[in-house]
């Protein structure tokens, strides 16, 4: 039996197709397990409506909002089944034989997990969809596994790092330790990063089975990001320490340095305090010795040379704060034509 685990939160404008996508699936032995965070539109009384019409349904409704996190670990108590799918609840099943061929492939493989590829969504409707890339397809087993794609999870791209479109045998995630981070961003990493050094093989299927749907573009900066993607590098180095995966060592201090600096522009792009407010800022958050890791990496050339890095090193503000500003002018025409992209997309 597999067990699809839907978290919801607020998500009544789609969450009768991302059920039916699910409950109208060729295989039919599945248990849906849906966790509702304390949502305040009709996403309860949508659940209820469900659970009422087919008995597959469970619905777990959660008086107190708890967050993400937590939702998806209630939905794996829950579960009865050998094979554990999590679906996004604004998100849907693409062709309605998705689950049997998933099945069918973890039952002959013997795979710990099966995945198929995704789309983005970028229209209400569903017509205009662009395909996720993976270049890799088939079945991967270690020693392989961990040596050439561990390192996925530590920033260099490439299997994908999503909770979602993957069929998860349970006794395998009876291994992990489930307790949460407390992370409110790179939940998901931080699951499969957990997950994967308890693998044995992974199959790729070269088969579109997850329709994600486009969130259109960030409208506001984010003061939960960067403590979030700081506290993940402090677990991503920890871990990769733990699993002598020295191959993570620089790719995780350039993607520290990436992520101060993405900050900071975020910060310009969205008018989150002045150039005064916003150097302040960078000369606040230099003062964390978390940073003095970005002058450890040894073996990526000319990375210590870089203006970014330098400045980083020379606790220079104003300097950081001019070259975040320079590429935010640089990028500003391509900002703009997403802008007026999701523009259209909204109204169509």
């Amino acid at each position: 039996m597999i067990s699809v685990l839907l978290a919801v939160y607020n998500t009544s404008l789609y969450l009768s197709q991302c059920l039916n996508s699910i409950l109208n699936q060729t295989y039919k032995d599945l248990e849906v397990i849906v966790v509702n965070d304390a949502s305040t539109d009709d996403s309860l009384s949508i659940c209820r409506q469900f659970e009422k019409a087919d008995k597959r349904v469970k619905v777990v409704n959660l008086m107190v909002n708890v967050g993400l996190e937590k939702v998806r670990r209630v939905g794996l108590r829950e579960a009865k089944g050998e094979y554990v799918m999590f679906v996004d609840s604004d998100d849907w099943l693409h062709g309605k034989d998705t689950l049997q061929l998933m099945f069918d492939k973890i039952e002959e493989t013997g795979a710990d997990y099966v995945e198929v590829m995704s789309q983005r969504v970028l229209d209400r409707w569903g017509l205009i969809k662009i395909k996720s890339n993976c270049p890799v397809h088939g079945l991967i087993k270690q020693p392989e596994l961990f040596r050439d794609y561990y390192i996925s999870f530590f920033g260099k791209n490439v299997l994908p790092v999503n909770i979602w479109g993957k069929l998860y045998r349970r006794s395998t995630l009876d291994k992990m330790d489930l307790t949460p981070c407390g992370l409110t961003m790179g939940e998901d990493l931080y699951f499969n990063m957990t997950l994967f050094p308890h693998l044995q093989s992974v199959y790729i299927m070269d088969h579109i089975g997850h329709n994600y749907r486009f969130g259109g573009m960030t409208s506001r900066y984010n003061p939960n990001l960067l403590p979030d993607l700081k506290k993940l590098f402090v677990i991503k180095d920890q871990l990769s320490q733990k699993q002598h995966y020295d191959s993570a060592y620089d790719y995780l201090r350039i993607e520290l340095k990436n992520v101060f600096r993405s900050d900071i522009c975020q910060r310009i792009v969205f008018d989150f305090g002045d150039k005064e407010d916003i150097i302040f800022r960078i000369k606040e958050e230099l003062h964390d010795p978390l940073y003095q890791e970005v002058q450890k990496v040894k073996d990526t050339p000319g990375f210590l040379d870089e203006p970014f890095v330098k400045a980083m090193a020379h606790q220079d503000a104003e300097t950081i704060y001019q070259l975040c500003l320079d590429l935010v002018k640089q990028q500003r025409w391509q900002r703009l034509k997403k802008k007026i992209v999701c523009y259209l997309l909204e109204l169509m």
